[in-house]
């Protein structure tokens, strides 16, 4: 990659503390170290995290990017299935991706609009796939994915949904929170005869996804599965074991990703990892008091409640669904939200927060601001469950940490959550604005679950001014409310 003493490489710090060792594939359409930096977890199982450039989970990143990337991975499954009609096309965009990464945010709105316009035609219809994304980290990148495709979406879950009974639940061993479940409302939503196609940010072993394909083929035998990931790491073993798999079912199984390559870890990494935290200049770790641990009432936020609207009420994704949200509904939330931060006069970047799982709304409607708002840098990131070693240096992914209660009903119960890179060095936005999940009120928002921990209005607030969106749900098993 292209690095420069104003754009290092975010993982340089971390693979020269540790040893690692990132190779890309000749045949990668993007480079590995283009596509994400490094930290350290919080994390027994696992040492380090590969921090994407382009998901904007851990990183406030251009919408427009997000988007490009995700419809991006999308031409790469039809690639696959030999359905994208100009393969050449798939390269050009590659390359537009690449000229992005090699820039800092903030300098590079050109290359940004080049890389949409490279990505638009590449759109290919599979109608009869069933696209299926990972949660947390995943449930944007899936819908992407499936609207690249034209395809009916659904994601896993970790969120309690009363009154709908699960129908599949595998596991992710190396993460933080590792069970999943499936609950789906149509009781046909596998039944097709197209490919099935299991979207996540990373493969590194691929256990999850060989857990998930077993527990999908017992439901509902497919010929084709399709793994689509920004990054392929998988060694060769592991690279056999999905040859093995679908040897074993009887039917295809490939992989799809925008880099692949090898990681090297050398030995005893978590050992490593774990002294390095511990030699660490005490506080280094740590989040700033005044940021992110503020005291009820210490804070101001404004919230912009559209639940009692004209607005639609918005369906999960996590319960299956044959498109994205309508456009126009994407375009009114934005067009408030646009004229609530003109009647506040905000300043400097406004960056729009989605919390966890509820990850493409919010980034459809960051983008849609950005448009509405040309002047204005509008960046969009999710909170997460992951913790992560901070560590403010341009070398290194994450360099700041905000911590707080959760606020949502969850099948694990109440915990502590996270949000990345909004107040260190050249960090702090202006404005903050975040999406909480459909259907979440005053009164969850406004008590915090877990002892000693602020909210996510106390933490979030204490950075930047702040705004929080209420929007309507469409919960399975309740009456849809009429809309003008």
């Amino acid at each position: 990659m292209s690095t420069t003493p104003d754009h290092p490489w975010s993982g340089a710090y971390l693979a020269d503390a540790l040893g690692i060792e990132i190779h890309s594939d000749p045949a990668s359409h993007v480079a590995i170290e283009d596509l994400v930096g490094l930290a350290l977890r919080r994390n027994p199982k696992r040492a380090h995290l590969l921090v994407s450039q382009v998901l904007a989970k851990h990183v406030p990143t251009e919408p427009a990017l997000v988007m490009a990337a995700g419809e991006l991975l999308g031409a790469c499954v039809a690639q696959e299935l030999v359905l994208l009609e100009s393969p050449e096309r798939l390269t050009a965009a590659a390359a537009a991706l690449t000229a992005v990464l090699q820039r800092a945010t903030g300098q590079r709105r050109d290359v940004i609009t080049t890389l949409a316009a490279r990505v638009a035609p590449l759109r290919t219809v599979v109608p009869d796939a069933v696209v299926i994304g990972y949660a947390e980290t995943a449930t944007g990148l899936g819908r992407l994915v499936a609207n690249a495709l034209g395809a009916y979406y659904i994601h896993s879950t970790r969120m309690a949904t009363p009154g709908v009974v699960p129908v599949a639940g595998f596991e992710e061993g190396h993460s933080h929170a590792t069970s999943h479940a499936m609950v789906p409302t149509d009781p046909h939503w596998l039944d097709g005869a197209g490919p099935v196609i299991l979207v996540d940010d990373e493969l590194s072993t691929g256990s999850t996804v060989i857990n998930t394909i077993r527990e999908l083929h017992a439901l509902v035998p497919h010929s084709v599965y399709i793994v689509a990931a920004l990054i392929d790491l998988r060694s060769t073993e592991d690279r056999a074991r999905f040859d093995a798999l679908a040897a074993e079912l009887g039917c295809r199984i490939s992989v799809a990703a925008l880099g692949t390559g090898r990681i090297e870890l050398g030995e005893d990494i978590l050992g490593r990892a774990a002294a390095l935290i511990e030699a660490l200049p005490q506080g280094a770790t740590e989040q700033d008091p005044q940021r992110g641990t503020a005291s009820e009432g210490s804070y101001s936020a404004r919230t912009l409640d559209l639940s009692a609207s004209s607005i639609a009420p918005v369906r999960s994704d996590r319960f299956g669904n044959a498109g994205a949200p309508a456009q126009n509904t994407i375009n009114t939330i934005a067009e408030r939200l646009a004229h609530e931060l003109s009647e506040r006069a905000a300043q400097g970047q406004v960056a729009i927060v989605g919390c966890e799982e509820n990850m493409f709304l919010p980034l459809a409607v960051a983008t849609a601001l950005g448009e509405l708002l040309p002047q204005a840098t509008v960046l969009f990131s999710t909170t997460t469950r992951s913790p992560i070693v901070s560590i403010d240096r341009p070398d290194y992914a994450i360099a700041s940490s905000l911590s707080f209660a959760s606020h949502d009903l969850c099948n694990d119960g109440p915990g502590i959550r996270f949000a990345y890179n909004l107040s260190g060095s050249e960090q702090r936005p202006g404005t903050l604005v975040v999406f909480p999940e459909p259907g979440i009120g005053h009164a969850e928002l406004d008590s915090s679950s877990v002892a000693e921990l602020p909210t996510l209005g106390a933490a979030l607030g204490a950075v930047a001014d702040l705004v929080v969106v209420l929007l309507p749900a469409d919960l399975p098993g309740t009456p849809r409310k009429a809309t003008s």
